[in-house]
């Protein structure tokens, strides 16, 4: 009797999975097939992602070596095509075109705009394009807000600025400006070495000297 219950008990059950089978087949069937697709889908997108990264990094490299060879010319418009792909290399790119032009105000003020919430890539070109201008006003002026304290582009935008005054002679504003930039949290050694050995290079009066002493007492 036990025997015949439970033989009962399994084609009821073998029954009921052929029910469901019918009912519900072919969802799991699309649901089974959708997974593998989706799988597949996204493996190949990786696949092509990773083989369209290889190729800009070699394209980038090629370009750079234009660049040594003195292919101007032909490193510039491979700069431009890497830019026009865009990506971290099409933004390198830039950049590098930026460095050959032998007027990239334009490109700089390009980049900026483009990138406004990318702190590197909206400040970045301002300086570039003032390490260029040391004797254009206009193009030192857009330094200023970047030497804010902490500012962690305010070293390198004193230092622009130093140099600046030293090449027109103005070797007081160069010292004011060099002692702001020791005072900088943000200076790496070789800001410190560099402003160090700039500032002991010019004619400082005492009393500039006198007068950084008082303020710091003041402090």
């Amino acid at each position: 009797m036990s025997d015949f219950i439970r033989e009962l008990e399994e084609d009821i059950r073998e029954q009921r999975m052929v029910d469901l089978w019918r009912k519900y087949g072919n969802f799991i069937i699309g649901i089974a097939l959708a997974l593998v697709l989706g799988t597949s889908v996204y493996v190949l997108w990786q696949y092509m992602k990773g083989k369209a990264q290889t190729r800009r990094q070699v394209s980038f490299s090629q370009a750079l070596e234009l660049v040594k060879q003195g292919k101007k010319e032909e490193a510039t418009k491979a700069f431009q095509d890497l830019a026009a792909e865009g990506g971290g290399y099409g933004k390198l790119a830039q950049l590098y075109e930026a460095s050959l032009l032998s007027d990239p105000k334009a490109l700089y003020t390009k980049i900026s705009q483009e990138n406004p919430a990318d702190p590197a890539l909206s400040k970045l070109p301002k300086v570039l394009m003032a390490a260029r201008s040391l004797d254009n006003p206009e193009v030192l002026a857009s330094l200023e807000p970047l030497t804010a304290p902490n500012n962690a582009w305010a070293p390198l935008s004193l230092e622009l600025l130093a140099l600046a005054h030293i090449k027109k002679g103005n070797t007081v504003e160069a010292a004011k400006i060099l002692i702001r930039m020791l005072k900088e949290t943000s200076l790496t050694p070789e800001g410190k070495l560099r402003a160090g050995m700039m500032l002991s290079q010019l004619d400082v009066p005492p009393s500039l000297w006198e007068e950084e002493q008082n303020a710091g007492v003041k402090q």
